[in-house]
């Protein structure tokens, strides 16, 4: 393509837009969790891009129609027509329409993808890292401007998504190409009012300032990111997200924590197959260096790249080793030797890889060196095998077999450095990362950085009414995400999950979101600074004021309770937690709930964690209580995989059994004519021909007030059968209880 030609706008470029006026910077989004659209001014300008630029990524897209798709969700609202025989056929057949107007959207969109774009046009804005579109809401006012309209990201876009492109300068006309970067106005088809970058700064967000849809003159400048006909998924550009894997030593090129200090290594897997190990520290954003900063593009075997960490932000980089030693020769002598001497060895790594804040750094500067003969101005095949030369020390990256947790039983970090010659085994494979893989990323570590602002804000001993929602809401993107379904309005903590899955469980605790959860559970009951008590607790969670927090908290256990289901690692991660769940039992925030699915089937964690006064607490739970869900709870704790644990068993019987807790007891009774006095029966011990026609069963038991309550079981579902709640409660009580273990429950 000519340089004339790629100077001009075109369907399917890359671009990102940059705010110019009153207030300058890029217009960005607050991340997967929030739909708001933002422009932050200390984030970064054209010389110095935003370090979150993935944000800031908007795809030129073609104006699609939406009127049969608003058709059909008109009509999926209107839920009290859908009964109706001809109404379904109705919803039937305008569904039919609105797939069929996707799929010319899709097929009218490929014919023009590249077409140069001409101002008067409509075009529509697909943000890249959450996939919807910059949309204006005329029906509702921009949260700050009130006189403004708001302006979101909507996840299939709709007419609100349609904006004119209009020259900002008398220089260009309507009808005119549209040059890269020239200064625009954007103008909403619907609204009538432009885009605009306003003084109002966010409350719960410092520093950014709300973009809404008002009759200002803000011109927007347009930055090519990447042309369209770099779009192609066989080369590896700007933007991509891989994994770098070591062909030889077979690990993944990782970045994490370690002993509070962020780590690069080569990572140590024990499956069988080193390629499954999939962390989410393992990804790493390609970044083409341009002189433009806001360019990316397609990469060449000439280029220089930088790699930014995906999970932390930061970029890989090499520095002098600060225990080094030796000379960078001996470096081969690395590969062999005791663990005892691993430690030394380190002394002699003169340069090693390390995680650098900030990427306009010369030490952060990568070549990448192809493994067969090719042009150096041809492209960088995607999935290649790379060997790496770090430009400003002219060394190249080696694998060795130092370990950075030394101290550990089972080293699994190895540290990486650089010599001075090249090696061909010392190749990485770039391993491409799906997209859904990345957006999945994206979203738990956008999330975790919000909850993380809360569990600050339970610091600091308050929190905003509107902040308390945005977490709730939060919370509940958390649950349908873990458990992988899509919300469609069902009562959230019924949700169940149908299977497990991994990844995104494993990114619950890689991303700290676990970790952030504890903390919104532990955070709010303690002391606060100052000598003030603490800002809730547990004994007045039942009050109507504190019903939010009460359900924010049960969020938080469906969380944990989701995010272990059949997986060890997240068991034995949240089990360090057992005290904190223990001591809020009994509070109708999940806690017991969330315990007994995490112990349930885990016969190590069982003997681990219960003892008598888990069982204490469960059985005073069954009084106070009287349901029968957790008589379920205490029969889960004494099995495991449908094999009795002796120790809880007993621990149980003798709890139960004990005179004081008589009152919990159900009594079953045969009885007889009355002149004969009535028999006491075991349950266990019960027999048909035991009976005669005119004997019934009776049950005896103390209410909630200590009351002595007795009826027979023909008379119980009787009435339980006419509607009574009460003996219905009776009889669920009565067969949970024949269900716990060794009948404990029934006398």
């Amino acid at each position: 393509m000519s340089d004339s030609a790629s100077s001009f706008l075109h369907i399917g470029d890359l671009v990102s837009l940059y705010a110019e006026g009153t207030v300058n910077g890029f217009i960005s989004t607050l991340g997967l969790v929030d739909d708001r659209c933002v422009v932050e001014p200390a984030a970064g300008d054209l010389e110095n891009p935003p370090k979150k630029f993935r944000d800031c990524l908007f795809k030129v897209c073609p104006m699609s129609r939406y009127s049969a798709q608003k058709q059909f969700w008109k009509a999926k609202q209107a839920k009290h027509e859908k009964d109706k025989i001809g109404d379904v056929v109705l919803l039937q057949k305008l569904q039919h329409a609105s797939n069929l107007e996707q799929k010319q959207n899709e097929t009218e969109n490929k014919k023009i993808h590249g077409d140069v774009v001409k101002y008067g046009t409509v075009i529509q804005l697909l943000h890249m890292k959450s996939n919807k579109y910059l949309t204006v809401n005329k029906r509702l006012p921009a949260l700050l401007e009130k006189n403004a309209m708001r302006v979101t990201l909507a996840g299939t876009g709709n007419e609100g998504s349609w904006l004119f492109i209009q020259p900002f300068w008398k220089l260009r006309a309507n009808g005119d190409n549209v040059v890269v970067g020239d200064k625009v106005i954007l103008n909403p088809v619907n609204a009538g009012q432009p885009l605009h970058a306003s003084n109002y700064e966010l409350n719960d967000h410092p520093g950014c300032k709300e973009v809404n849809s008002v009759n200002c003159n803000t011109s927007w400048k347009i930055n090519l990111f990447m042309l369209f006909s770099d779009h192609r998924d066989e080369v590896l550009k700007g933007g991509d997200v891989v994994r770098l894997f070591h062909a030889e030593q077979e690990k993944f090129l990782t970045c994490d924590e370690y002993k509070t200090k962020l780590h690069v290594f080569l990572r140590t897997t024990l499956r069988q197959s080193a390629t499954s190990a999939t962390s989410s520290n393992a990804l790493w954003e390609v970044e083409v260096v341009h002189h433009d900063p806001c360019r990316g593009g397609a990469g060449h075997w000439n280029s220089l790249y930088r790699f930014k960490h995906l999970a932390t932000g930061n970029y890989l980089a090499a520095e002098e080793n600060p225990g080094y030693r030796g000379d960078s020769s001996e470096m081969s002598s690395l590969m062999e030797g005791s663990r005892s001497s691993k430690r030394s060895h380190g002394e002699k790594i003169k340069y090693k890889l390390v995680a650098m804040t900030h990427g306009n750094d010369i030490a952060s500067l990568f070549e990448l060196d192809p493994t067969t003969l090719q042009k150096t101005d041809s492209f960088v095949p995607r999935n290649s095998y790379v060997r790496l030369r770090h430009l400003c020390t002219n060394t190249w990256i080696q694998s060795t077999n130092v370990p950075i947790d030394v101290d550990e039983e089972r080293p699994i970090r190895l540290m990486l450095g650089t010599c001075p010659t090249k090696e061909d085994k010392e190749a990485f494979a770039i391993v491409s990362v799906p997209v859904m893989e990345i957006r999945d990323l994206d979203f738990a570590n956008d999330a975790s950085a919000m909850l993380s602002m809360v569990v600050d804000q339970f610091i600091q001993g308050f929190i905003s009414q509107n902040d308390r929602r945005f977490a709730i809401k939060l919370l509940e993107d958390v649950v349908f995400f873990v458990v992988d379904i899509v919300n469609s309005g069902q009562p959230i903590l019924d949700v169940t999950m149908t299977k497990a899955n991994r990844e995104r469980q494993k990114l619950m605790r890689e991303q700290n979101i676990l970790k952030q959860i504890f903390g919104i559970l532990k955070v709010p009951f303690q002391d606060r600074s100052g000598g003030e008590g603490p800002l809730l607790r547990l004994e007045e969670l039942a009050d109507q004021k504190n019903a939010p927090y009460q359900y924010m908290f049960r969020l938080c256990y469906r969380v944990l309770r989701h995010s272990q289901e059949d997986y060890r690692k997240n068991q034995e991660y949240i089990a360090k937690q057992f005290g904190l769940m223990q001591g809020q039992i009994g509070y109708d925030i999940l806690a017991e709930d969330t315990i007994t699915a995490l112990l349930h089937n885990n016969r190590k964690l069982l003997e681990k964690h219960i003892t008598k006064t888990e069982v204490e607490t469960f059985v005073n739970l069954v009084r106070k209580n009287r349901e029968p869900r957790f008589l379920d709870y205490l029969s889960d704790l004494c099995v495991s995989n449908n094999v009795a644990i002796p120790v809880t068993q007993e621990l149980i019987c003798k709890c139960v059994l004990e005179p004081k807790n008589q009152d919990i007891l159900i009594k079953t009774e045969r009885r007889v004519p009355k002149d004969v006095a009535p028999v006491e029966i075991p349950t266990q011990h019960m027999e048909i021909d035991d009976y005669v026609d005119e004997d019934e069963v009776w049950l005896v038991w103390a209410d909630k007030v200590n009351e002595k309550q007795e009826k027979s079981i023909r008379q119980l579902a009787q009435e339980a059968g006419q509607g009574n709640a009460h003996d219905e409660n009776v009889l669920t009580y009565y067969r949970s209880a024949l269900k716990s273990p060794k009948n404990v429950f029934i006398k």
